[in-house]
């Protein structure tokens, strides 16, 4: 007979699953496949190198103190820029900025893994909002760690907050269809951060639009959802350039990137992250087939994100956030999902020891990597030829690759300018860029781009096409060093400088 304080077996066993109220048994597993996912997670990212990205922002927030106002021009490029310059992550620059000033440059390796860790946390929530029991959880997220790694591998980037205001929003969501009406004025409250802080923020709207077109199909109310996609895009104005941005949105939303490897499709991954993407596409339509259409809601923003991640490789980690949200519970009811929570039932003990040897060695890759550390490495940056330059007081308009204007201009800005840096879409028209990745290149006139620009003196890593073809030039060649080498023009002397059996290992900031 069972007692009226006693909950039924079935009673108990919904409840387990839900993840509110477990067993000791259960609550230690809970805890330690959590901690193994998280190491895993920190051992993918643990190595930190200075985002590319970073120098830019936080040189505008540098900058535009000094003017006294957030600069709508650009004055880091003697090339062409587009104007008025509309720097969609000023947020993120002015977060890095402030957080190294007040606590030191490690300050952004916490920006990192906060914004990891409340990502993983917004993911966590949902799946108890969801009522998905946390053994599927915790066995779907290294898969999905693997997919959300290109968007944590260096220090933080501002698309980090993207992924992590895309969860949350996500949760929000789940709640939503659950009834709950109080997530929207708070929503709309935050909103105006995203917006600040990165681009990405266009994902929220179509999150929200996905979500409200699958109520309609399903006959859940949804005029509630009104509100938001009508107040959204009014709250994108709030924002320093004003309607400037859509100008910038517009460009920035259907412009071709031939030069960004991030922006090309899922083929061009690795092994390792294709395989995670076609395993997780897998997965996910096997959880799709197997559960009726009512308990498969999300599906179109799961299909959407996973779309976009097979054109662009750079939208990856959102489907890897909607993938962690939506497809451990799809998987639930199959017969898998069965199978593997029923073993997880009958061997507890056994899987406890497999995630804490699991989190053990994840935790040592990590400790390995030194997570703690930050690191500004050549060849990544031209550390040595920087030095140089600032050494012999250098002064003129400096030709650069794409990934390294943004740390010259973060170093020798104002004495020197550059032809290009990582804002790409942000600040350089088209015909800019392909002029200065076809001169390193040696493609079709890079003798002209070098002679018709105002250049001063070249910074060429020695393993461009050019660097060969600059020999055969009056330009002179001053530095050298492992990876770089500089050459200035015709009647500008630089004292000659082999530094190349020298390292180099930058500062930050």
């Amino acid at each position: 007979m069972i007692s009226e304080t006693q909950p039924s077996a079935s009673a108990e066993n919904r409840i387990a699953s839900t993840g509110f109220v477990l067993s000791s048994a259960d609550q230690r597993l809970r805890a330690i496949s959590c901690l193994g996912c998280a190491f895993f997670f920190c051992a993918l990212i643990a190595y930190n190198f200075v985002d590319i990205d970073l120098w830019h922002e936080m040189a505008l927030i540098r900058d535009s103190l000094a003017a006294g106002h957030l600069l709508k021009s650009d004055p880091y490029a003697y090339t062409p820029t587009i104007h008025p310059w509309v720097d969609h992550e000023w947020g993120a620059g002015a977060i890095a900025y402030f957080a190294t000033g007040w606590f030191g440059s490690r300050a952004i390796i916490l920006l990192k893994y906060g914004a990891a860790l409340g990502t993983g946390i917004a993911c966590f929530l949902f799946a108890r909002a969801r009522g998905t029991d946390f053994r599927l959880f915790t066995l779907c997220a290294p898969l999905a760690a693997v997919l959300a790694y290109l968007g944590f591998f260096s220090t933080i980037r501002a698309q980090a907050y993207s992924f992590f205001f895309a969860a949350l929003l996500l949760l929000l969501l789940e709640l939503d269809k659950n009834g709950s009406r109080g997530w929207i004025i708070p929503w709309l409250v935050v909103f105006p951060i995203w917006v600040n802080l990165h681009a990405g923020f266009v994902v929220g709207i179509a999150f929200v639009a996905l979500h409200a077109i699958e109520q309609v199909l399903r006959g859940n109310r949804w005029r509630h959802l009104l509100w938001p996609l009508l107040v959204m895009p009014v709250e994108v104005l709030i924002n320093p350039n004003g309607t400037d941005y859509f100008g910038y949105l517009r460009r920035g939303l259907f412009m071709q990137r031939p030069y960004s490897p991030e922006w090309n499709s899922f083929l061009t991954l690795g092994n390792a992250s294709l395989f995670a993407f076609l395993l997780a596409v897998v997965v996910a339509v096997y959880g799709l087939v197997r559960v009726r259409w009512n308990s498969a809601s999300g599906a179109l923003i799961l299909f959407a994100t996973a779309l976009e991640a097979a054109l662009h490789r750079k939208m990856l980690p959102f489907f890897a956030v909607a993938w962690l949200c939506y497809v451990p519970g799809y998987l639930q009811p199959t017969k898998a999902g069965k199978w593997w929570l029923g073993f997880s039932t009958r061997w507890p003990r056994f899987l406890s020891v497999a995630w804490g040897a699991f989190a053990i060695v994840c935790l040592l890759a990590a400790i390995r990597s030194k997570p703690w550390e930050l690191v500004v490495p050549q060849p990544l940056y031209p550390v040595g030829a920087v030095q140089y330059l600032g050494g012999q007081k250098f002064s003129g308009n400096l030709m650069v690759p794409f990934r390294l204007g943004a740390y010259v201009s973060w170093k020798l800005y104002p004495a020197v300018k550059v032809s290009l840096d990582s804002r790409y879409e942000v600040a350089y028209p088209d015909p800019v860029v392909k002029g200065v990745f076809d001169f390193y290149g040696a493609g079709p006139g890079w003798r002209s781009t070098l002679m018709d620009s105002r250049t001063d003196a070249v910074l060429v890593p020695v393993d461009a096409a050019v660097r060969t073809e600059l020999r055969t030039t009056e330009w002179h060649p001053v530095y050298v060093d492992q990876q770089f080498e500089i050459y200035t023009r015709p009647g500008l002397f630089l004292p000659a400088a082999d530094w190349s059996r020298s390292s180099f290992q930058g500062a930050f900031p």
